[in-house]
């Protein structure tokens, strides 16, 4: 029965099941947030009028100014739209697989720096529920993805797993740069990888703020919380790493003394 169950975990664990059970439990955990902070409306835009003061008195409340280098371009619309849609879930989805398949050390390390800085966002999406600002009333910005696409984050097939007051930290921007970091480093090698994961959360940076979607502070929170789950999932690599051989050295020296 033992042997069983062990052939069974290992084939599961072979074929990903377990990191489909991490995703679908991180989901449920967001779902819960997102409940929790949708009905707080108020207390979101204050605190992306906060915000803006902030950016003001440190000299770079930019956004309304970079939105409107797009405007007069409709394919510029549509390529930021393009990039802030595709460029977040779709795109991880698509990192993961390909991570899962040829580079599993690397494959790790961003699961689990993934999985920090999600859980990190969590509680400040809880506990500081930030508009985005596309729906501050009277602030002047455009919502580039309703006005101009049918697909967006505010379409009706996709409300029920948006959280719309989720702007502080930006992940959008945090989980890009964790994307191209680790493109980056796989593919060094490779000339197009490599400037793929340099240019993408540069792309994304831009994409996030002329869309409407986050203030330049947002993107700056993204880094950090992101910047914090690699270190972390770094640690918890050589930790685990470091306690494991201590168990093993401590086997055998155990089992030598015993044979002898």
């Amino acid at each position: 029965m033992q042997e069983t169950f062990f052939k069974l975990w290992h084939l599961t664990q072979r074929f990903g099941v377990h990191e489909a059970i991490v995703v679908i439990l991180a989901f449920l955990i967001y779902f819960y947030i997102r409940g929790a902070v949708v009905d707080r409306a108020g207390e979101a835009f204050a605190n992306a009028i906060d915000i803006i003061n902030v950016e003001k008195n440190l000299g770079f409340y930019w956004e309304l100014q970079m939105q409107s280098w797009i405007l007069d371009s409709f394919w510029m619309i549509k390529a930021m739209n393009w990039i802030y849609f595709w460029g977040h879930m779709p795109l991880v989805g698509i990192a993961a697989i390909y991570l899962w398949v040829r580079h599993r050390t690397s494959y790790g390390l961003i699961r689990n720096a993934f999985l920090i800085s999600g859980a990190i966002g969590v509680i400040i999406y809880a506990t500081y529920p930030v508009s985005p600002p596309r729906l501050i009333p009277f602030a002047g910005f455009i919502d580039t993805m309703a006005v101009f696409d049918r697909v967006g984050y505010n379409a009706q097939e996709t409300q029920a797993f948006v959280n719309p007051f989720a702007a502080v930290p930006s992940l959008h921007f945090g989980w890009s740069m964790l994307i191209g970091a680790v493109v980056a480093w796989v593919g060094r090698k490779h000339r197009l990888l490599l400037i793929l994961g340099i240019v993408w959360p540069i792309a994304m940076f831009f994409a996030v703020v002329v869309t409407g979607n986050h203030f330049i502070l947002d993107a700056v929170a993204g880094a950090l919380v992101c910047v914090i789950g690699i270190a972390l999932a770094i640690f918890l690599y050589w930790a685990r790493r470091y306690f494991v051989q201590l168990f093993f050295n401590s086997w055998r020296s155990y089992r030598s003394r015993t044979v002898t």
